[in-house]
């Protein structure tokens, strides 16, 4: 695999919301990959090849563009080097970047209530369906989520006037009748797009499948010489501090099991806002860790007696020292029964300071930047959805 340097996707792109040693790091951690090329051209040429020793080069059917407007593949398809495959639909930096920069998904929320990091999340769409439902605070929420969101990320005056003129236009829309409301949606009105862009459809979701889950999984069972480890989180946007701890946490014994809570859990513990991934998206990211040995879909948030002796844990590890932990009591009520057990363990961070908030907070000190990213790269995106051919067979350019 060859990776970027942040100089280099800057500019060709923008500036990577995660770090260049960030990213390099994670990379270690990937169970297909056998060798990593540091600092390759993002217009890869011949001498790349040469430089990893490989026959021919692969990209999905995505094709970028780079610099100077031209394939960033061009050199590699005219010499019969390049191969293209499906891209994986429903995975995108640019929808992931859009759920930061709106604080909204496609799900069931409930209105009332925010998160103690970042406010109150909630769609457009919401927005409108708890109007037309006579919910009164919709809008009201969203002024007081913008307000949350000024005074923890310190955003400008004239970005929160700019946010505050939104929800205006927003409540305008929402006391006109039902039915305007609908036809100004069909138009594709623009006060509703990011930077001027209205998309043509909803950004492609992830489906989930058994097949894919299979193709990620590791198939592994425990046998009765195992040490089986357990840790549990939400693992959401998944970096270099999640795959390093559970290095560590497996390097405590033979077999890595991971909880991964639900959607409904972590919202209700951390806020509506969270997670920005759904639980599918989540499984799939610590399945492709190469520590991890077994995941359990949707974990209780508690270490339970029950789960203990069914899944024979002998050891039960859980992360410390980290930032977002600051402050917060030592008593976790969550790990009780390991703790009694005396199979509980602490591991403390590789990465302290990486974190959901530290994301959002580089997000927000670019977006502008990342505003104009993404209203270019989710036109793409839709051209691409509008045109793809049904066939998933591997193509050769």
């Amino acid at each position: 695999v060859g990776i970027h340097s942040d100089q280099e996707i800057a500019e060709n792109k923008s500036m990577p919301v995660m770090r260049q040693e960030e990213r390099y790091r994670l990379l270690d951690h990937i169970k297909w990959i056998e060798e990593i090329l540091y600092d390759v051209p993002y217009s890869p040429e011949i001498a790349t090849l040469e430089r990893a020793r490989a026959d021919f080069c692969i990209h999905g059917d995505d094709m970028p563009v780079n610099s100077q407007g031209f394939c960033a593949y061009d050199e590699m398809r005219n010499a019969g080097r390049l191969r293209i495959i499906k891209r994986t639909e429903g995975v995108s930096t640019t929808d992931l970047i859009g759920r930061l920069l709106t604080l909204s998904r496609n799900q069931p929320s409930d209105l009332g209530g925010a998160s103690p990091t970042m406010g109150l999340r909630m769609s457009a769409d919401e927005v409108i369906e708890a109007a037309a439902a006579g919910d009164s605070n919709a809008v009201k929420l969203l002024r007081e989520s913008v307000q949350q969101l000024v005074a923890k990320y310190h955003i400008s005056s004239q970005d929160a006037a700019a946010l505050q003129d939104q929800i205006q236009t927003l409540e305008t829309v929402l006391n006109q009748k039902p039915r305007d409301v609908r036809d100004m949606q069909d138009k594709g009105d623009e006060s509703q797009s990011q930077g001027g862009y209205a998309r043509t459809q909803v950004p492609v979701q992830l489906l989930a499948s058994t097949r894919r889950i299979r193709e990620f999984s590791s198939a592994k069972q425990p046998t009765p010489d195992d040490c089986v480890v357990y840790v549990s989180g939400s693992f959401d946007m998944f970096h270099v501090g999640h795959a390093e701890f559970l290095k560590d946490a497996r390097e405590l014994g033979t077999f890595l099991l991971v909880g991964i809570h639900d959607d409904a859990s972590i919202s209700k513990a951390k806020g509506q806002n969270l997670p920005v991934m759904n639980l599918n998206e989540r499984v799939l990211n610590v399945c492709a860790c190469k520590w991890v040995d077994e995941v359990i879909i949707g974990a209780p948030m508690s270490v339970t007696e029950d789960l203990v002796k069914t899944w024979d844990i002998h050891v039960v590890a859980k992360g410390s020292g980290h930032k977002r932990n600051a402050g917060e009591p030592k008593y976790d009520p969550r790990f009780e029964v390991p703790k009694k057990s005396g199979i509980f363990k602490e591991l403390p961070s590789r990465w302290p300071d990486l974190c959901h908030d530290t994301v959002v907070e580089r997000i927000i000190r670019g977006r502008e930047e990342y505003l104009t990213r993404n209203k270019d790269r989710a036109r793409r995106e839709d051209t691409y959805y509008e045109t793809k051919k049904i066939s998933n067979s591997v193509a050769e350019a």
